[in-house]
C-alpha cells in the first residue's frame, strides 16, 4: 500500500487515540479540542516520532523512512518546517500501518510513550535531529 495512504489513515488513528484519552479528563469540549490540536499537528508528531525511534522494529522503521521520503501532494502548513512535516508523515504512516495490520495495542503503546511530558523535544522551538 502506498505510504501516503497509510499516513492518511494514520492521521485519523492519532486523532482517535488522543480524543479517546481526552474524554476521560473532565475537560470542556473546547479544551479537549485545543489539547487534541496540540497533539495532532506536524510539529508535535515530528517530536513524537523522535521520542520512539529507538523502539521501532525494522519493518516499522522501513514504513517511517518510506513515508519521510515520499512527496506529499499537500503543501506544508505554515506552522511546520519541511523536516517536521516529513517526520510527521512518517509517524502517521506508522500509525496507519499498525492499525491496518491489526496491531492497535502496539500503536497505543507507542502513542503513549511518544507523548511523555518530560521530553525536551516538546518545546516549541524543537527542530529535531
Amino acid at each position: 500500500m502506498p505510504v501516503l495512504n497509510l499516513a492518511f489513515i494514520g492521521d485519523t488513528v492519532c486523532d482517535l487515540l488522543i480524543r479517546t484519552e481526552l474524554i476521560y479528563t473532565g475537560k470542556s469540549v473546547k479544551d479537549m479540542h485545543e489539547n487534541a490540536k496540540d497533539t495532532v499537528n506536524a510539529h508535535a508528531q515530528a517530536c513524537q516520532l523522535h521520542k520512539i525511534m529507538h523502539l521501532l522494529e525494522k519493518n516499522e522503521m522501513d514504513i517511517v523512512n518510506r513515508a519521510r521520503n515520499a512527496h506529499p501532494a499537500r503543501t506544508i502548513p505554515p506552522s511546520a518546517t519541511r523536516e517536521e512535516y516529513l517526520k510527521a508523515t512518517g509517524y502517521e504512516a506508522l500509525m496507519g500501518f499498525l492499525f491496518l495490520t491489526g496491531q492497535m495495542l502496539r500503536a497505543q503503546k507507542l502513542f503513549q510513550l511518544s507523548r511523555m511530558e518530560d521530553d525536551p523535544c516538546l518545546k516549541k522551538n524543537y527542530t529535531s535531529k
